[in-house]
C-alpha cells in the first residue's frame, strides 16, 4: 500500500493500492489494488520518463483528487488525476475514471461510465442535504434506524437531527 500527500477522513479504509494527491471523504470503502490519483506523464517534452523533472520545479503540481463520503470503489479500479468522486457513488470493479462522476451514481467500464443512479433524485436531495456522515446519529441509535429501507432511514434520521434541534 502506498499513499502519498493524502487525507483520509474518519470511518474509511483502502485495502491495497497506489494513492496520491487525494482527498477521501468519510465511510468509504476502497477495495483492492486500486490507483487513485497518480501521476501523468509529460507528453509534450522530450521523454515521458521522470528523470527530467524529479530534481525540478517546472512540472506543475497535480490537481487533487477528491472522493467524497460513502464511496464504494471495487477492485483494481484506477481514477486519474484530478477528478471528483461525489459522495455515495459506486465505482465498479476493474473501471477507469476519467471524468468527474456525481453524487450517488453507479458506474463502470473504460472510461467508467454511468449505468444508473443508486437512488431516486428525491432520495438523493435529501442524502446530500442531510449528510448523515457528518453526524453521529447512526451510531448512537442503531436500534432506531431501519438501514436497510432508504426512505425509511432517511425519515428516522431526519427526525433525530430535530429532535436534537429542539432539546
Amino acid at each position: 500500500m502506498l499513499i502519498y500527500d493524502c487525507t483520509v477522513d474518519d470511518h474509511s479504509y483502502i485495502i491495497s493500492g497506489l494513492v496520491k494527491n487525494t482527498k477521501i471523504g468519510k465511510y468509504c470503502s476502497i477495495a483492492t489494488n486500486v490507483t487513485i490519483g497518480a501521476d501523468r506523464h509529460p507528453t509534450d517534452w522530450l521523454s515521458t520518463h521522470p528523470f527530467q523533472y524529479n530534481d525540478t520545479d517546472n512540472f506543475k503540481p497535480l490537481k487533487i483528487t477528491t472522493i467524497g463520503n460513502d464511496v464504494w470503489i471495487g477492485a483494481n479500479v484506477v481514477i486519474i488525476t484530478g477528478v471528483s468522486i461525489g459522495d455515495g457513488a459506486i465505482i465498479g470493479a476493474s473501471s477507469v475514471v476519467t471524468r468527474d462522476i456525481p453524487p450517488y451514481a453507479i458506474v463502470a467500464g473504460i472510461p467508467a461510465k454511468i449505468i444508473r443512479y443508486r437512488f431516486n433524485e428525491n432520495i438523493i436531495n435529501k442524502l446530500l442535504k442531510l449528510k448523515w456522515w457528518d453526524s453521529e446519529y447512526h451510531f448512537h441509535h442503531k436500534n432506531e434506524i431501519d438501514f436497510s429501507n432508504i426512505e425509511k432511514a432517511v425519515e428516522q434520521i431526519e427526525m433525530l437531527k430535530n429532535k436534537d434541534k429542539v432539546a
